[in-house]
């Protein structure tokens, strides 16, 4: 819970993150997350405006949320800055194919992608959340470039776009009979890091 944030925000975000849970996102109700807040519908809408702004504004947080934890985790390595050590602990914080945390994570954001179709404000958050933490992970690029002194000529937004990418793409592994290994992978992520970042 933020600073400026009521208890009763707080209460809604959860209800509408448990609703969409049990109902989908385009199955949401406002009078459910109300009920499940213990909130007055009419004070869902004064602190979110409608449905589809609620919805959008829980799961651009969500979604941020999440890579912001990533984002973090890299920050406080790169502050404890060890050249020789820096790939390494990096790997370690790497998501990989196995995760079955990460699993949900990806499934959620390509269920809110997807309903970004049938909802504009959603879609217009999420590019949104999209470009600020694509500008997170690129300036982590540029800093650890800095540390490590490599001179990649690839652009630290376009690495920042590959490892969005990556980070998705792994519903495509979801579905595989062949499935990635995180040893195979991990070897693929170190070695365009080590060219490209450290």
């Amino acid at each position: 819970m933020t600073v400026t944030e009521t208890d009763s925000q707080h209460r809604i975000r959860a209800s509408t993150l448990g609703e969409i849970r049990r109902s989908g996102i385009l199955g949401l109700r406002i009078a459910d997350v109300a009920k499940g807040a213990d909130v007055s519908v009419a004070l869902v809408y004064k602190y979110f405006g409608d449905r589809d702004s609620l919805i959008a504004e829980v799961l651009a947080e969500l979604i941020e949320g999440q890579y912001q934890s990533d984002i973090d985790a890299v920050n406080k390595v790169l502050a404890e800055h060890n050249s020789t050590q820096l790939t390494e602990r990096m790997m370690q914080l790497m998501p990989l194919p196995s995760q079955e945390w990460r699993k949900e994570r990806r499934w959620s954001r390509l269920e809110a992608k997807a309903a970004s179709k049938e909802l504009p404000a959603l879609r217009d958050r999420l590019a949104i959340a999209t470009a600020k933490v694509q500008d997170a992970i690129a300036e982590l690029v540029v800093r650890a470039r800095n540390l490590s002194g490599n001179a990649s000529t690839v652009p630290a937004s376009t690495i920042a776009w590959m490892i969005l990418a990556f980070s998705d793409g792994f519903v495509l592994h979801d579905f595989s009979a062949n499935k990635l290994t995180d040893d195979a992978y991990l070897a693929l992520l170190t070695d365009v890091l080590k060219t490209h970042v450290f």
